[in-house]
């Protein structure tokens, strides 16, 4: 049994060849942007997060105390804040 190729398979053929081979052209600097879309998109990922976590840390290190109470009398108050804040600091990192 022979098959003749009709004139619409021909036509199809030759379309999916060259849709195939410009797939394959273009393939490769499709894979490029998308690589440099997710570098992009991490990179600003890791900026925010790092940036949301500098600006709270900025806030929560420079705490003022209202008053600070201590059994010894003759130090100033502002000297135990300072010893408190160093060893809070200390602490954390």
């Amino acid at each position: 049994m022979e098959h003749k190729i009709t004139f619409e398979e021909l036509w199809e053929h030759e379309e999916r060849q060259g849709l195939q081979q410009r797939l394959r052209q273009d393939y490769p600097s499709w894979l490029r942007r998308r690589r440099q879309r997710r570098t992009a998109l991490a990179s600003i990922a890791v900026l925010v997060v790092t940036g949301f976590s500098i600006f709270n840390f900025q806030f929560s290190t420079h705490r003022k105390y209202d008053n600070v109470a201590c059994n010894r009398s003759g130090i100033a108050e502002g000297h135990w804040a300072t010893v408190a804040a160093e060893i809070l600091t200390k602490e954390m990192i």
